[in-house]
């Protein structure tokens, strides 16, 4: 199986186009456009999957730098996560958290009110009815 990734995708192409267009050079056993969850609208890259090498790498090297829809095509294989180059000169930030406020000694500091554990029981609310529209 060779993976191969897809980016700068025109946002109306779907997996099925991507099937269809990948299909010509060999089979593909899998195609999938990326989509945000919020949104819902393609995020621009997809994947697809094919059997063999060789065909794979000639839908590569021929559907690499093609126009579609006015967007010049980026397709290369895709790399799994563990073996990506890491950025050597990103800071490696950890979560620091601000120190605490320290109290204003110009004003008194007020009593802190306890608060009573109160025993609720549950209860069903009844809303009114909606009434149903009339056609």
């Amino acid at each position: 199986m060779t993976n191969i990734f897809i980016a700068n995708l025109d946002f109306g192409i779907t997996s099925e186009d991507l099937r269809a267009t990948f299909s010509q050079f060999g089979e593909v056993s899998y195609a999938h456009v990326v989509y945000d969850n919020k949104t819902k609208k393609s995020k621009g890259y997809g994947y697809v999957e094919m059997e063999d090498l060789s065909l794979a790498n000639a839908a590569i090297s021929a559907l690499n730098g093609m126009e579609v829809n006015g967007r010049v095509l980026d397709v290369k294989l895709a790399t799994p996560k563990e073996k990506r180059p890491q950025n050597i000169n990103k800071p490696k930030e950890s979560f620091k958290s601000k120190p605490s406020r320290p109290e204003r000694s110009d004003r008194p500091s007020k009593p802190r009110k306890e608060v009573k554990e109160v025993k609720t029981s549950e209860r069903r609310v009844m809303r009114p009815r909606r009434k149903r529209k009339e056609d």
